[in-house]
């Protein structure tokens, strides 16, 4: 158990730097101008311990992001059971601008100008999963399309303010969001 645990954190922790070395390099440059030896380089760590755990970058990209989405997933299922069944949209979006921040240097490169579409696009898929609140009163063809409407709207929201450094706390963040969507006093 012990050697275990000893193994488990050595893998965590070349994990760990082998993401930061990706992001500063996606941060200076696009995905498939990354090399395999550069990113081992940065990170000092032996390229077969890379293959160990990735086929190459886009391998490592998508576990990252597929990783950073099911934390997102497993962490909004517990808040939800916290919350009450979150009676509203301003707890949602502050939870959601939380994860984020919590996220920050990965989201940056994942949401910006050279980022990732397929994660965009199943990032809006998380948040759809997690079935956003919306009242009885909301017709269901309504929330069909409201959805992916305050989706986009919301992830174009999270990018600039990923993108103006995250100067606007999350719960100001939240409240902006939760006021520009169309009729939300309705929809709580």
């Amino acid at each position: 158990m012990m050697q275990e645990q000893k193994i488990d954190r050595r893998i965590r922790k070349t994990k760990k730097v082998l993401l930061e070395s990706l992001i500063k390099l996606m941060s200076e440059k696009k995905i498939n101008n990354i090399t395999v030896k550069e990113l081992t380089d940065l990170a000092d760590v032996n390229r077969s311990t890379f293959y160990l755990y990735y086929k190459d970058i886009f391998d490592m990209v998508e576990q990252i992001e597929t990783e950073m989405l099911t934390d997102f997933s497993t962490a909004f299922e517990k808040f939800r059971k916290e919350a009450n069944n979150y009676e509203n949209l301003l707890t949602f979006f502050t939870y959601v601008f939380e994860f984020i921040q919590s996220n920050a240097e990965i989201s940056k490169i994942l949401l910006g100008p050279d980022g990732d579409y397929y994660f965009i696009e199943k990032f809006k898929d998380a948040i759809i999963q997690s079935k956003p609140p919306f009242d009885d009163s909301v017709s269901k063809i309504k929330i069909h399309y409201l959805r992916p409407f305050i989706i986009s709207g919301c992830i174009g929201v999270i990018q600039q303010w990923l993108e103006d450094g995250m100067n606007v706390s999350t719960k100001d963040m939240a409240t902006i969001i939760t006021e520009m969507i169309p009729n939300s006093s309705k929809t709580m």
